[in-house]
């Protein structure tokens, strides 16, 4: 399939998918005799492997280790290992944390702002709380 094709089913533009290509996410692909790329089925799941780990927070350098370790773990002889999922397992562990530190400061500035909001309710002329008199 041509890289237009490859966009449209996998939900990007082909930008998106030349800068894959430069960033060693996606392969480079062979090309015809009249100079397009040609991708396969397998190039379709690598850029909905990226897509689905972008969804859940992974940097794309989470995301080529993951797609070296998942390769590993499911290649063409579709042996298991145990050290792969560990690193697999590892990753998503950190960037659950990261995403868990995330949550926590957006819950503080939440709290801030409902405070900014209670201070301010039903005052003709506000003084903003962030610049209180000294």
């Amino acid at each position: 399939m041509r890289i237009s094709d490859l966009a449209a089913r996998a939900g990007v533009n082909i930008q998106t998918l030349r800068f894959y290509e430069r960033k060693g996410i996606l392969r480079q692909p062979p090309r015809t005799t009249s100079g397009y790329r040609s991708y396969s089925e397998s190039d379709l799941s690598s850029v909905l492997f990226v897509r689905r780990c972008q969804l859940v927070g992974f940097t794309l350098k989470e995301i080529c280790q993951l797609a070296k370790l998942h390769s590993q773990d499911c290649g063409p002889q579709a042996r298991k290992s145990a050290e792969a999922r560990r690193g697999i397992q590892a990753i998503a562990r950190e960037r659950l944390r990261i995403i868990d530190e995330q949550i926590e400061s957006l819950r503080g500035m939440r709290f801030q702002l409902l405070g900014l909001l209670k201070e301010t309710n039903g005052e003709p002329d506000p003084v903003c709380p962030f610049r209180k008199a000294e």
